[in-house]
C-alpha cells in the first residue's frame, strides 16, 4: 500500500511542477513583454523587478495548476487502465483521492507560510527597488509597521498612524522638515489632516521650531493649520499596497489599530482575509477537478470535461473578485466576501461528486 501511494504522490508532484511552470512561464513572459514594450524602463531592469515576482506568481497560479494537476493525473490513470489495476487491488477511487487530497492539504499550508514569510520579503526588495533603482528615487523610504508608517521624501519624513484613502484623512500624522545639512529644523504634530484643494490642512495640533542660535525649540499649538507639502493623497495611498509587506499576525495588528483611529479598515480587513483564503483555494480546486477527471469510458470525453473544468475556474475567479468588492465596500462582511465564493464552489464540487456517484465504483 505504500508503494501505491508513493507512485500516486509522485505522479502528482511530477504533473503539478510541470503545470506550475507552464502556467508560470506564461504569466511571466506575459508580463515582461508589457513592460518591455511600454519601453518605460531598461529591459535588464524589467527583467529583475519581474524576476522578484516569482513567488507572487507562484502563489496566484498555484490553485489553476493544482486543478490541472488533479485532472491530468487521475485522466492519465484512466486512459492507461490503471484505476482498473487499482480496482482488482481492493483499492477504490476514494482511496486515490485521498492520497492526493492530502497532498493538497500540505501544499495548501506551505501556502500559506508562502503568504506569510516569503512574500512579504520580496514585497519589499521589489518596492525598493522599483522606487530606488527604476524611479530614480534615491531619497524613497517607506516602512509600514504594526504601531507607525513611515514616508519619506527630499527633506520630509512623514510619521502616520493610518490613513484612509476614501476620505484622503491622515490620523494622527508627524511632519520633520530637515535643511540641506539634513539637520531637523520643524516638527508638526497633528491629530488630523485632510486634503483639499489648497492642500493639506491640519486640524489641533502643534508646531516646534528648532534655531541654530536657541538651545530650546519654540513650540505653538493651533486649532487649523495649512500646509503646503508636495505629497498628495496619491503619493500617500502606497500605504494600501505596502501593507502587502507585513505578515499576517503584523497585519492583523495594523488592522486593528488603524480601527481604533475611527479610519474605514474594510479595504485591509479584506485583503487580510483574501491572502488566508488564497492559500486553500488550491483544495477546493482539487476536489473540483476530480468530477471531471474520470470519465466512465476511456475513449473521448477527457478533453470536454478538461474543457468545462477550465470554465468553472473562470467562474470560479469572476466570483472570488466579485466576493472581493463586496466585502471591500461593505455590502458582505470582509470574511464572508474572501470566503463565501470557495463554500459556494465546494459545496458544487461535492453535489457534482454525489451525482456521478463516483466513489461507489
Amino acid at each position: 500500500m505504500k508503494t501505491l501511494d508513493r507512485y500516486i504522490s509522485l505522479s502528482f508532484l511530477k504533473n503539478l511542477s510541470l503545470a506550475l511552470l507552464f502556467l508560470m512561464a506564461i504569466f511571466f513572459v506575459q508580463s515582461i513583454l508589457g513592460e518591455l514594450l511600454e519601453r518605460e524602463f531598461p529591459s535588464l531592469q524589467v527583467l529583475f523587478y519581474n524576476t522578484l515576482k516569482l513567488p507572487q506568481i507562484m502563489a496566484q497560479m498555484l490553485p489553476p495548476a493544482i486543478l490541472m494537476t488533479t485532472v491530468i493525473t487521475l485522466a492519465s490513470f484512466n486512459r492507461t487502465s490503471e484505476l482498473i489495476a487499482f480496482y482488482s487491488l481492493g483499492i477504490g477511487l476514494m482511496r486515490i483521492c485521498m492520497v492526493i487530497l492530502t497532498l493538497v492539504i500540505m501544499i495548501c499550508c506551505l501556502g500559506l507560510i508562502l503568504q506569510d514569510r516569503v512574500l512579504p520579503y520580496f514585497y519589499k526588495k521589489r518596492t525598493t527597488y522599483y522606487w530606488r533603482d527604476m524611479k530614480k528615487k534615491t531619497d524613497f523610504f517607506f516602512d509600514v509597521k504594526q504601531d507607525k508608517i513611515w514616508y519619506r521624501s527630499q527633506n520630509f519624513i512623514y510619521n502616520l498612524k493610518s490613513y484612509d484613502s476614501k476620505t484622503n484623512t491622515i490620523y494622527g500624522m508627524s511632519v520633520y522638515t530637515f535643511d540641506r545639512q539634513f539637520r531637523l529644523v520643524e516638527v508638526i504634530d497633528t491629530q488630523k489632516a485632510f486634503y483639499s484643494q489648497k492642500g493639506w490642512r491640519f486640524i489641533n495640533g502643534t508646531i516646534t521650531i528648532f534655531q541654530k542660535d536657541n538651545p530650546f525649540p519654540l513650540t505653538q499649538f493651533f486649532s487649523e493649520k495649512d500646509l503646503l507639502i508636495s505629497q498628495t493623497p496619491k503619493d500617500f495611498q502606497e500605504i494600501e499596497k505596502e501593507v502587502d509587506g507585513l505578515r499576517l499576525k503584523d497585519f492583523y495588528r495594523y488592522i486593528k489599530k488603524v480601527k481604533n483611529t475611527g479610519a474605514d479598515t474594510k479595504t485591509y480587513e479584506v485583503r487580510f482575509q483574501s491572502r488566508i483564503s488564497l492559500c486553500f483555494i488550491s483544495f477546493v480546486m482539487c476536489i473540483l477537478g476530480i468530477p471531471f477527471s474520470i470519465s466512465r469510458t476511456r475513449g473521448g470525453g477527457v478533453a470536454r470535461d478538461f474543457g468545462l473544468c477550465l470554465i468553472f475556474t473562470f467562474f470560479y475567479w469572476l466570483f472570488y473578485s466579485v466576493g472581493l468588492s463586496l466585502g471591500t465596500n461593505g455590502t458582505l462582511l470582509p470574511w464572508v466576501g474572501a470566503w463565501l465564493p470557495s463554500a459556494i464552489f465546494l459545496a458544487l464540487a461535492l453535489v457534482l461528486l454525489v451525482r456521478k456517484k463516483l466513489f461507489l465504483s
